[in-house]
C-alpha cells in the first residue's frame, strides 16, 4: 500500500508539471501572435485522429520507452549513464550484422537472435565506462559522452565501408533479411511489437527495482552508497551490473527499432533518443512504468510537431520549448519535494 501511495505520489507533480506547460505554451504562443488552440489541436489530430496516426505515435515513443527505462535504471543506482544513445547504436549495429548474414535462418530464430545480439552489444557498451566508475572512481558522464562519440562514427565507418550498399545513393548499409522484419500489427499502419515489449519490459523492471533484493540493491546504492557499503552491498560490483543492464536495454532498443522501422543502417538512425530519453525519465521521476507514459508524451509531440507547423505555421521547434517547460517544472518540483523532506527531518531532530 505505502508503495502505491509513493508511487502515485511520484505521478500528480509530473502530470501537474505538463498541465502548467500547456498554459504557459499557450500563453507564449498568444503572445507571439499565433493560434495557440489552432496549434494544439492540430498537435492532437495528427496523433489521435485515427487508427494510423495513433500507431504512428507509439513508433515515435518505441524507441524512447526503451532507452528511457535504460536510463531510469542507471540513475537508480546514482551512476548518471548519458550514453544510451551509444548504447542504442551499437545494438542497432550488431542487430544488423547479424540480419545481414542470417538470411537462411527462419523469422522467428533470426528475429530473437538480432535482439540477443542487439542487447549483448549495448551491455558490452555499458560495461567499461561502468568499470571505469566503479574501479577507478572515473566520471561516468564523461566516459558515456565520448562513447557516444565512438559509436557515431564506427556506425558511420560502417555505413560507408565495409557494409555499405553501394547500390544506393546515400550511405546506407545492406538491407537486414526480409524474415528479420517485425511484421505490423494493424494493416495499413506501421505499427510493431516494439512499444509493447517496451511497456513489458518497464513493467519487469519496475518490479525488479522495488520487489527483488537485487533491485533493493541498486536502490539503497542509489540513495546511499556509504550506507550499502556497510550495509553489505558490494557497491561495485552493484554499480557495474547496473550499467550493464542498462546498456542492454538501450541495445535491445536499438535492434527494434533496425527490425521494426529502418531495416538496414543509415548515419541517422537515431534523432538523438538516447538524449531525449533522460527527459523523459526524469519526467517520470526514474520510475519504469512511468517512463511508458512520459514516452508517450515526447512520442506524441514528435509524430505532431510538423501537423502544427502545417496547421498553424507554428515552428516544430517549439515542440523542444514545450519540453523544456514541461522537465524545468518537473525539477523545481523535485528540488522542492527535497527541501520539503529536509525540513521534515530538521523538525524530527
Amino acid at each position: 500500500m505505502e508503495r502505491m501511495r509513493q508511487t502515485l505520489t511520484s505521478f500528480w507533480k509530473p502530470a501537474l508539471a505538463i498541465l502548467v506547460a500547456i498554459v504557459i505554451s499557450a500563453v507564449v504562443l498568444t503572445v507571439a501572435g499565433y493560434d495557440a488552440w489552432k496549434a494544439f489541436e492540430a498537435l492532437w489530430n495528427a496523433t489521435f485522429r485515427n487508427l494510423k496516426s495513433f500507431g504512428n505515435t507509439l513508433n515515435k515513443a518505441s524507441p524512447l520507452l526503451f532507452t528511457g527505462v535504460a536510463v531510469a535504471v542507471s540513475f537508480r543506482c546514482n551512476v548518471f549513464n548519458i550514453g544510451t544513445e551509444g548504447q542504442f547504436l551499437m545494438g542497432a549495429i550488431a542487430a544488423t550484422c547479424v540480419g545481414i548474414v542470417g538470411k537462411g535462418l527462419p523469422g522467428i530464430v533470426l528475429v530473437i537472435l538480432m535482439f540477443l545480439a542487439g542487447a549483448a552489444a549495448g551491455a558490452a557498451w555499458g560495461f567499461l565506462p561502468g568499470w571505469l566508475k566503479a574501479r577507478h572512481g572515473v566520471s561516468e558522464v564523461i566516459t558515456t559522452i565520448m562513447f557516444n562519440y565512438i559509436a557515431m562514427q564506427f556506425l558511420g565507418y560502417l555505413v560507408r565501408g565495409p557494409l555499405r550498399d553501394t547500390s544506393q545513393a546515400e550511405p546506407q548499409s545492406f538491407p537486414i533479411a526480409d524474415q528479420g522484419f517485425l511484421h505490423y500489427i494493424i494493416s495499413g499502419t506501421r505499427l510493431h511489437i516494439g512499444f509493447f515489449l517496451g511497456s513489458i519490459l518497464a513493467i519487469v523492471m519496475y518490479l525488479w527495482l522495488f520487489r527483488t533484493y537485487y533491485g533493493y540493491e541498486v536502490r539503497s546504492v542509489g540513495f546511499n552508497a556509504t550506507a550499502a557499503r556497510c550495509g553489505g552491498v558490494n557497491v561495485k560490483r552493484t554499480m557495474v551490473q547496473a550499467m550493464l543492464m542498462s546498456g542492454a536495454i538501450a541495445g535491445l532498443g536499438g535492434a527494434i527499432e533496425l527490425a521494426g522501422n529502418a531495416h538496414y543502417l543509415f548515419e541517422n538512425l537515431s534523432p538523438g533518443y538516447g538524449y531525449t530519453a533522460i527527459a523523459v525519465s526524469i519526467l517520470a521521476s526514474n520510475n519504469p512504468i512511468g517512463v511508458i507514459f512520459s514516452a508517450l508524451l515526447f512520442g506524441f509531440l514528435n509524430a505532431g510537431s510538423t501537423a502544427m507547423q502545417r496547421a498553424a505555421d507554428v515552428s516544430a521547434s517549439f515542440v523542444n520549448i514545450f519540453q523544456g517547460i514541461v522537465i524545468v517544472f518537473v525539477a523545481l518540483a523535485a528540488i522542492s519535494k527535497k527541501h520539503s523532506k529536509g525540513r521534515a527531518a530538521k523538525g524530527g531532530a
